[in-house]
């Protein structure tokens, strides 16, 4: 009976230890791309070329966001 509870410990471990490291890939990808965002935007407003809602709109970002961005520049 403990050999059989050790290796249901061990193999819960190693699942949670697997879930774990695929939810900090997911929050890495998450996190690149949100920077990938902000550096489009900002490229966009630095261009002064395109209105802050057709730049949310490309971006992904909303609107607030750009807005945010937008003052963090001046």
């Amino acid at each position: 009976m403990c050999k059989a509870v050790e290796e249901f410990a061990e193999r819960r471990a190693a699942e949670a230890k697997a879930e774990g490291k695929a939810e900090g890939e997911r929050k890495g990808e998450r996190k690149g791309e949100r920077k990938t965002m902000l550096a489009t935007a900002k490229r966009m407003l630095e261009s002064g070329m395109l209105a802050l809602k057709d730049i949310a709109k490309f971006s992904g970002l909303s609107l607030a966001q750009v807005k945010k961005l937008q003052a963090s520049m001046a």
